[in-house]
């Protein structure tokens, strides 16, 4: 299979992992996707018309940081030859997202207060 950008950030088994963890620990776990979901933009489109209007920035910050984190995975594993394990990348996500919510970025709080990983309280295990 060809390397294209909907396989690196929806298809791919690895990636696919990486969402439905993430997704199930947000409680998005429905917006997952799935072996039919093969096109990045048609499901993120989907599933984000499938929250409420308030919820949909968060999902889409969320869905823009993951990618972004999914990303650089694949140049690291590319160029420098360094791969990381579901865990790790997502330890990587929850802790841009932590960042993101530090510089202000206030629609993120409920995906970290349901990650365990709100700034002052205890971090929850990935």
């Amino acid at each position: 299979m060809s390397e294209t950008v909907d396989h690196l950030l929806i298809a791919c088994p690895f990636t696919r992992e990486v969402w439905f963890r993430l997704l199930r620990r947000s409680d998005w776990l429905s917006l997952a996707p799935n072996a039919q979901s093969t096109f990045f933009v048609s499901w993120w489109s989907t599933a984000r018309k499938q929250l409420s209007k308030a919820n949909r920035r968060c999902f889409d910050s969320l869905v823009i940081l993951t990618s972004w984190m999914l990303w650089k995975e694949r140049n690291d594993r590319t160029f420098d030859r360094r791969v990381r394990t579901v865990d790790d990348v997502l330890t990587r996500v929850y802790d841009e997202i932590s960042d993101w919510f530090q510089a202000g970025f206030r629609c993120l709080e409920s995906v970290l207060c349901k990650l365990g990983r709100l700034p002052g309280r205890s971090i929850g295990v990935v």
